[in-house]
C-alpha cells in the first residue's frame, strides 16, 4: 500500500554551474518519509543507461530482478542496471523499491514502506558516453502502527471441512480371545492448532514485538461468525492448544494373527480477516488482509480391522 507522505526533491543546478548538460535529471537527491511512495525524473534526452543501483551503506550493488518494457523477465536476483526501457526491482528483507524507464527521457522510482527498523539510503547510476549522474535517494525507516483492529469475514474456500489422519496401528497373535484397551487417539498430535497467515510482505512486521492478541472465532453458523472471549496472539508461528483427550477403548482380539488402526477426525475452520493498524506518524489506517486457519480433533474416530 502506498501512502501520500513528503518527499522532497533537490533539482540539478543551471547548466552552466553543472558544466555538462548532455544528460540533466530533473531530480538529483529523493528524500522520503518510511511509509514509501512515487517520484518522476525527467532528463534533457534518452542517450543513457541505468548501470547500477548501491546501497550507500558500504557501497554495495544492489541486486533484483530486471523486466522488458512488455514485462519479461530478463534477469533473475542480477546485480541492476538498465539498458534501454524496462523496470526493475528490489525487496532487501523489509524494504525495496521498483524503478521503471518507461520511456527514453523519464524514470519513475517508487519505494516501498521501511519495514526494516533503519534508514534505507542508495544511488541510481546514470551513464551517458561522454559522463554519468547520480541520483540519492535517503528514505527514512517507518515509525511503526499501533493495534486498532480486527475483523473476519467469509470469503471463496473459505469455511469448516473435515479431514482425517491415521492414528496407531496394532498387531497381535493370540490363541483365545483377549480384551485389549488402548488410547484411540494415539498416534498423532491432539491438539488444537492456530496462525495467521498473510501473502502481504509486512503483514507481521509492525505487531512482532508487541505480542498483540486479537479476538478469533468461535463457530461459524449460517455464513455468520462468532467470536468468543478468547484471544490469541496474531503471529503467523503455529500456536497450539492441548486438548488433553483421556478416553480408552476396550475391544476384544480374536484369536490367530489380527491387526487394526485407527482413523481420527479433524476439523479445519479457514476464515478471512482485515487488520486494521494506525501509523504512529501520520495516523492514516493502515489494512492488511489474510486468512486465520484452526485445526484441531473433533474427538471422533474408527478402528479399522485389516483383513
Amino acid at each position: 500500500m502506498l501512502f501520500l507522505v513528503p518527499m522532497y526533491f533537490i533539482s540539478c543546478n543551471s547548466d552552466v554551474e553543472d558544466g555538462i548538460t548532455q544528460m540533466q535529471p530533473s531530480i538529483s537527491l529523493i528524500q522520503m518519509e518510511g511509509e514509501g511512495g512515487s517520484v518522476e525524473v525527467s532528463l534533457t534526452n534518452g542517450d543513457w543507461k541505468i548501470s547500477g543501483v548501491n546501497n550507500t551503506d558500504g557501497d554495495v550493488r544492489i541486486s533484483g530482478d530486471i523486466y522488458s518494457i512488455d514485462n519479461k523477465l530478463i534477469r533473475e536476483n542480477y546485480t541492476l542496471s538498465l539498458e534501454g526501457l524496462g523496470r526493475m526491482e528490489a525487496f532487501v528483507g523489509s524494504k525495496g523499491f521498483v524503478i521503471t524507464r518507461n520511456t527514453p527521457t523519464s524514470l519513475n522510482i517508487e519505494l516501498n514502506e521501511n519495514s526494516s527498523g533503519e534508514d534505507f539510503n542508495f544511488t541510481v547510476d546514470l551513464q551517458s558516453a561522454n559522463e554519468s549522474k547520480k541520483i540519492t535517494v535517503e528514505q527514512k525507516k517507518s515509525q511503526g502502527y499501533n493495534f486498532k483492529s480486527i475483523e473476519y469475514t467469509l470469503k471463496q474456500n473459505d469455511g469448516d471441512s473435515l479431514f482425517i489422519r491415521n492414528g496407531e496401528g496394532y498387531k497381535f497373535s493370540v490363541s483365545s480371545p483377549q480384551e485389549f484397551s488402548f488410547s484411540p487417539f494415539t498416534g498423532v498430535e491432539i491438539n488444537r492448532k492456530t496462525f495467521f497467515k498473510s501473502n502481504e510482505k509486512d503483514a507481521f512486521v509492525w505487531v512482532k514485538k508487541d505480542s498483540i492478541k486479537v479476538r478469533v472465532p468461535s463457530s461459524i453458523d449460517n455464513e455468520k461468525i462468532y467470536t468468543g472471549k478468547e484471544e490469541e496472539v496474531y503471529t503467523n508461528l503455529t500456536t497450539k492448544f492441548d486438548y488433553g483427550f483421556e478416553q480408552t477403548e476396550t475391544i476384544t482380539i480374536p484369536s490367530g494373527q489380527s491387526e487394526f488402526y485407527t482413523l481420527i477426525q479433524f476439523h479445519k475452520r479457514t476464515v478471512s480477516y482485515t487488520l486494521y493498524l494506525t501509523n504512529k506518524r501520520t495516523g492514516d489506517v493502515k489494512k492488511i488482509e489474510g486468512k486465520w486457519v484452526e485445526i484441531a480433533p473433533t474427538g471422533k474416530y474408527d478402528i479399522i480391522w485389516k483383513n
